[in-house]
């Protein structure tokens, strides 16, 4: 009787327990927890997707402010999968922010909590988590529970959040299905850990082939629309630099600017040769980053690109020719290289994923690689030893089964042509992300990368190895102005790189004749575009990418120099040459 009596108690709890969890799914109307983005120009946008079509809105308050905003009314429908950005407006940097989901039928969801970023274009000190590639058939993804405890600033996805073509293909099914199958995908996947995480930490993304659609997939995948639908009705909305095409952008945070690239929606076959007619990133894309690292005055910037830039990243398990990262796209990645150092372009630091794991490497280096300090895991430089220097950072998997990497060619390691490999360890992880932790707020700036593994459980985090990269305030750029003579002076053309026009300025402060001339890479004339006396005042002229012969010049690096004979110098004749960039 008494056994019973205790299995009835149970029985009661167990029931009790239960209503409360249905009670508490029917008051939520939450499908998963919000996911946070990024915080710009005092808004923020937060993605919620909801289990029935409906108005909704969010009500947040700053710090222990007892005073509501809501946000505006949006309506959930099946259109967008029952997803919506609702935008925070007038949000207070460097705050501390609590907000929940209202319903229009008067539910509401549970409390949730979150930070915003140090003040935009301020000197500031902030930290991102980034790394890539977390598979289904591994959940659950328990590294997402560590990741709070450290505090970053945001966490950065480069890409593979979802496998769509393993564990189950959405390829192999009829068109009609891709988008049903993808949106499983991501629920499946996005499992409560990653949910936790995301709801309380603002989440930055760009894919990769898998989430993309397919293994080494580029510009012909037939799906990339469907699979760009479902990423947009995943995530908040982001500063997409076009909204009908590739998913690449830019934000600010303190006075840093970061680039987050798309690897995928205009590359060329991997397979192709490696020319100027290969393309990793596409003419329009590789115009928009250059020319924001030109104009870009932060002491550092931040790329974030799904795929190293280093030597030893690339998948090649696929059987197919050529190489699945910046290694078989070398003519685009040394027209970038080749672009910052002439520009003298400092800080420049690529975070990137897909090479399955950890690692950190120089290029555009010049021996000898002095270091400030260094121990057998740990290692500081400075960009006043090494100028215009691109670090590359790389972490993933976040969590997988194992990692591979290609092998180190120790020859590469005393060759300025190759990257210049930091760390290695050959053991195998499976999880690892690396902590980025940046303080442009001293003097002396500086950007520190931890590399973490956790062991085949997620239980136990280790640190592997940390780089510091700083920059003090000798480390400037020198202006090209500063070697021109006092009587004229030539600006960089713009937009530089440039498809089709563009635009050439110079200043003449005392009359003189003149000749402005295009070459190409070899030195070769390619056609004089002023040429003859000029009096004093500022000038204009357009090149077309066209020959003397009005023939259309193939892409590459071309020159153009100003040639000048002042009427007080007669005997003495002054020229000044500066890079450009064209794209057909």
């Amino acid at each position: 009787m008494e056994r019973n009596f205790y299995h009835i108690i149970v029985v009661m709890l167990l029931t009790h327990s239960i209503q409360d969890k249905v009670s508490a799914n029917a008051r939520n109307d939450l499908s998963r927890l919000p996911i946070v983005g990024l915080i710009q120009d005092n808004q923020v946008p937060i993605k919620v997707k909801g289990t029935s079509p409906g108005n909704i809105q969010i009500e947040y308050f700053e710090g222990n402010d007892s005073v509501s905003i809501f946000s505006d009314w949006e309506y959930l429908s099946y259109s967008d999968d029952l997803t919506k950005s609702l935008i925070l407006n007038d949000i207070n940097y460097n705050s501390d922010y609590t907000y929940r989901v209202i319903f229009s039928g008067g539910n509401n969801s549970d409390w949730s909590s979150f930070s915003t970023f140090p003040e935009q274009s301020e000197p500031g000190e902030f930290s991102f988590v980034f790394s890539a590639c977390f598979r289904e058939n591994h959940l659950p993804h328990n590294v997402f529970n560590y990741i709070p405890n450290i505090s970053p600033t945001f966490v950065a996805l480069l890409g593979d959040q979802i496998y769509a073509d393993y564990d189950g293909n959405i390829n192999t099914g009829p068109s009609y299905s891709v988008v049903p199958a993808l949106r499983n995908k991501y629920g499946r996947n996005f499992d409560e850990h990653f949910q936790s995480m995301s709801s309380t930490i603002p989440i930055i993304a760009t894919w990769d082939d898998h989430d993309y659609g397919q293994d080494n997939a580029d510009s012909t995948y037939i799906y990339k629309e469907e699979t760009k639908k479902v990423f947009k009705e995943t995530y908040p909305i982001y500063p997409y630099q076009v909204e009908d095409e590739g998913i690449y952008y830019q934000f600010k945070i303190a006075d840093v600017d970061v680039f987050v690239l798309d690897t995928r929606w205009y590359r060329s076959p991997m397979d192709e040769n490696d020319d100027d007619n290969k393309t990793m990133l596409g003419a329009e894309q590789l115009s928009w980053l250059l020319n924001g690292l030109v104009l870009s005055t932060a002491p550092f910037k931040l790329i974030i690109s799904s795929v190293s830039m280093n030597d030893y990243g690339g998948d090649t398990s696929s059987g197919q020719d050529g190489y699945d990262s910046w290694m078989g796209y070398t003519f685009e990645r040394n027209t970038i290289l080749s672009f910052i150092e002439n520009n003298q372009i400092y800080g420049v630091l690529v975070f990137s994923g897909d090479q399955h794991f950890p690692s950190s490497h120089i290029l555009n280096w010049d021996a000898p690689l002095n270091s400030i300090s260094q121990t057998d895991s740990s290692i500081v430089y400075s960009l006043s030893d090494l100028g215009s220097a691109v670090f590359d950072f790389s972490s993933s998997p976040f969590h997988y089964n194992r990692a591979t990497g290609h092998a180190l060619n120790q020859e590469n390691q005393n060759n300025p042509f190759y990257s210049f490999e930091i760390f290695r360890d050959e053991l195998g992880y499976p999880s690892v992300y690396g902590l980025a932790e940046v303080n442009t707020e001293n003097d002396i700036k500086s950007v520190t990368v931890t590399f973490y593994e956790f062991d085949s459980y997620n239980t136990l985090p280790y640190r592997l190895y940390r780089i510091t990269v700083q920059r003090d305030n000798t480390t400037v750029t020198i202006s090209q102005s500063m070697q021109t003579p006092n009587y004229f002076s030539v600006e960089q053309n713009f937009p530089n790189p440039f498809n089709g026009v563009t635009n050439i300025l110079y200043s003449i402060h005392e009359n003189c004749n003149i000749k402005l001339t295009i070459y190409d890479i070899l030195g070769s004339e390619v056609i004089t575009l002023s040429k003859g006396f000029h009096k004093a005042g500022k000038y204009s002229v357009i090149w077309e990418g066209n020959n003397f012969h009005g023939t259309p010049m193939p892409s590459g690096i071309y020159y153009y120099s100003l040639n000048t004979v002042s009427e007080k110098t007669v005997d003495q004749s002054v020229s000044l040459t500066k890079k450009m960039i064209y794209l057909k």
